[in-house]
């Protein structure tokens, strides 16, 4: 039977990752690491592997010592949670032996409350026998002292009958079903301290922006963004198909949200003979979206205007303006030499005077 006494040094590498390596008769080395968080998750879930190099308790426990003196390991998968002050924990381990592979389930409960006392229960599936462990913690950091009872089940239970045994089983040679007890005491280190750099100060004088110098830079900035808003408005409708009525909408909308600056902007390329046609004619149709009495000047131009489409577009803006606004203009493009335009013109004219 190996020393009953063991010590074993953990270190964080992370929030997320841990080594460690425990030490009795040999030395034995181990790693963990939290995928997830039960306090950020629905589930805790961890993994690593420990009794790498050496079986800590492999002797204790009647496991024979391999021959070449050095352990294949142990690796393990456990899932925690806690609700209504228990924590809950099912593990499952297996490590290799001679050709075969021993897998060991674990479940787990623990006390999780706010004072710093806690009861615990394991038990675990292994060499034919159901294993238990209870214990009991006491909490003063920044020590923690634990003890309890190994192979629980062989106090309570033994040759068939309940009863409390502190003997062991007649013929047991190892500490499997044998009742034994244990302490273990936990000294947590303090953190090292972290040597933040000093950060480096250095004060510069603000800067004084003027604003009315730049605004002439913004205003070309947001007319050139309009224009080629308008120019794509004016490709997408140049298509005789596929033209998605969703987007011209959007896009229309997008180009007067700018408030009164881009409504003059689009006046301008409204008024300009010197852009494309079609052009022309978005940025006067989305100006008609919500005409303002502003523009009555605007489209009393557009009457005058050589490309008859504008002079549509115009009459469709004016009749959306109050009769004492628009009705000048409409009598204009009421005796346009265009026919669309004037018969256009003559209907809005009539609706309007019935209203």
């Amino acid at each position: 039977m190996r020393h009953p006494y063991a010590a074993r040094l953990e270190m964080a590498v992370n929030s997320r990752l841990a080594v460690e390596a425990a030490i009795s008769d040999g030395i034995s080395l181990g790693l963990r690491a939290g995928i997830l968080d039960e306090h950020d998750d629905p589930v805790g879930l961890a993994l690593g592997f420990d009794d790498l190099l050496f079986p800590k308790e492999g002797y204790l426990f009647g496991q024979e010592p391999p021959a070449h003196g050095l352990a294949s390991g142990r690796a393990w998968m456990a899932v925690s949670r806690s609700q209504f002050h228990v924590r809950s924990r099912a593990a499952i381990s297996a490590r290799t032996g001679e050709g075969d592979l021993s897998v060991v389930p674990h479940l787990a409960l623990e006390s999780d409350t706010k004072f710093p006392v806690s009861l615990g229960w394991e038990a675990w599936y292994e060499f034919d026998n159901i294993r238990q462990s209870v214990g009991l913690s006491f909490k003063w950091d920044p020590v923690h002292v634990s003890m309890g009872f190994s192979e629980f089940q062989a106090w309570i239970f033994q040759n068939n009958e309940f009863g409390w045994t502190n003997t062991p089983p007649r013929g047991a040679l190892t500490g499997v079903a044998n009742p034994g007890w244990w302490i273990a005491v936990h000294w947590e280190l303090p953190r090292l301290a972290n040597r933040e750099a000093i950060p480096l100060q250095v004060h510069c004088p603000a800067a004084n922006i003027d604003e009315r110098a730049l605004q002439p830079v913004a205003d070309i900035l947001q007319q050139r963004l309009l224009r080629a808003d308008v120019a794509e408005l004016a490709v997408r409708a140049a298509v005789d198909t596929g033209v998605d009525p969703m987007i011209m909408s959007i896009l229309r909308q997008r180009i007067l949200a700018g408030g009164d600056a881009s409504r003059k902007i689009l006046w301008r390329i409204g008024l300009d003979p010197a852009t494309t046609a079609g052009e022309r004619l978005q940025a006067v149709a989305t100006l008609g979206l919500h005409p303002q009495t502003s523009d009555t000047a605007g489209y009393t131009e557009l009457t005058r205007d050589a490309d008859p489409a504008l002079r549509r577009e115009a009459a469709m803006a004016l009749a959306r303006l109050p009769l004492e606004q628009s009705a000048p203009a409409l009598r204009v493009l009421a005796t346009d030499p265009e026919e669309s335009v004037r018969i256009l013109a003559k209907t809005l004219l009539d609706v309007a005077n019935t209203k």
